[in-house]
C-alpha cells in the first residue's frame, strides 16, 4: 500500500524522528519505578521524586483519599498515603498517572482508538496483578501490573506513526479504519518491545510487550504468562479493540501452566467486570 514509504520502516524513522508524537515513560515514574523494584527501596526518595511533580502527586493524593482507601481523615501528604495505601499502590497510581497522558489526541482519528486502548491497559494491568496474587507470585504483582499497563503500547505507537506518515506524505493513500486495524494488529508486538527499549525499561517488560500474542511463547516465563492470560481474559469480557466472547480461559495453555480452575477464571473476570466498570464511574 506505501510503495514510497513502507509502514514498517515509517514506524522506525519515527522512532528516532526529533519532536515527533511518540508515546513516551515519564521521568518521574521511572525513577519511581527503578527504586521501587529495588530489594530495600528507599520510600525517601520516592515520596521526594513524586512531590516534585504536583500533578503527580496530586493523583496519588486522590487514590489515598478515594471511597476505596479513604480512611478516618483526609490526608494531604504523599507519605501519609504510603502508609494508608501502601508502596504498591503509590507505584501503580504513579504508572496510571503518567501513562494516561499518552492516551489521548485530538486527532480525530487516533481518539476514536484511545478510551478503549487505554481502558484495555488497566483493566489488563489489574487483571495480571490480580492473577499474580492469587497464584502465589506475590512478588511478581508490582511487574505484573505494569507489565499488563504497558503491553499493548505498541499499538499507540503504530497509530501514531500511521497518522504521521498521511501528515507528511500527501500523496499517500488515505488510511481506512480495516487497513490500519491489520497494521496495528500485526506491527504491535515488535514496535511496543522497540519503543520499551528506546524507554531503557527492564528487558522482562520488553518480552511481555514481543511475546505477548506469540504461540510459541517461553513457557517458563511467569511474568509473561500473567500478562498473557490477563490479556486474554479483557478479549473475552470484551474490553479493548478486540472481543471473543467464545474464549474459553480454562482451556488456554496459560490457566494451565498456572493450574487455575474454572472458578478461579470466573472469579478472574468478576474481578476484571468490576474493575472495568469502576474506571467508566
Amino acid at each position: 500500500m506505501f510503495a514510497v514509504t513502507p509502514i514498517d520502516d515509517r514506524i522506525h524513522a519515527f522512532l528516532e524522528e526529533p519532536g515527533s508524537d511518540l508515546p513516551v515513560f515519564d521521568r518521574t515514574a521511572l525513577l519511581v519505578h527503578q527504586e521501587a523494584i529495588k530489594r530495600d527501596p528507599d520510600t525517601d526518595k520516592i515520596v521526594s521524586y513524586i512531590v516534585q511533580d504536583q500533578v503527580l502527586a496530586a493523583e496519588v493524593l486522590k487514590v489515598a483519599n478515594s471511597s476505596f482507601f479513604r480512611g478516618i481523615k483526609k490526608i494531604s501528604r504523599i507519605q501519609d498515603a504510603l502508609v494508608r495505601i501502601g508502596l504498591r499502590e503509590v507505584v501503580n497510581s504513579v504508572m496510571v498517572a503518567t501513562q494516561r497522558k499518552n492516551y489521548s489526541s485530538h486527532n480525530p482519528f487516533l481518539q476514536q482508538y484511545m478510551s478503549r486502548l487505554w481502558k484495555h491497559s488497566v483493566v489488563c494491568a489489574f487483571g495480571a496483578q490480580w492473577l499474580a496474587k492469587r497464584c502465589g507470585y506475590d512478588e511478581l504483582a508490582p511487574e505484573a501490573f505494569i507489565g499488563g499497563l504497558i503491553h499493548d503500547v505498541g499499538k499507540l505507537l503504530v497509530l501514531k506513526a500511521l497518522v504521521s506518515v498521511n501528515e507528511k506524505d500527501k500523496d499517500a493513500p488515505r488510511i481506512t479504519r480495516t487497513a490500519a486495524e491489520e497494521f496495528v494488529a500485526s506491527l504491535h508486538p515488535e514496535c511496543g518491545s522497540m519503543l520499551l527499549e528506546k524507554w531503557n525499561l527492564p528487558e522482562s517488560y520488553c518480552l511481555v510487550c514481543r511475546d505477548h500474542h506469540r504461540r510459541d511463547y517461553d513457557t517458563s516465563n511467569t511474568l509473561l504468562v500473567l500478562v498473557r492470560l490477563a490479556n486474554k481474559a479483557c478479549h473475552k469480557l470484551g474490553i479493548g479493540l478486540l472481543e471473543d466472547r467464545e474464549l474459553v480461559l480454562v482451556t488456554c495453555s496459560e490457566a494451565g501452566i498456572l493450574g487455575l480452575s474454572d472458578i478461579t477464571l470466573a472469579e478472574l473476570e468478576i474481578a476484571m467486570e468490576d474493575h472495568a466498570s469502576q474506571s467508566d464511574a
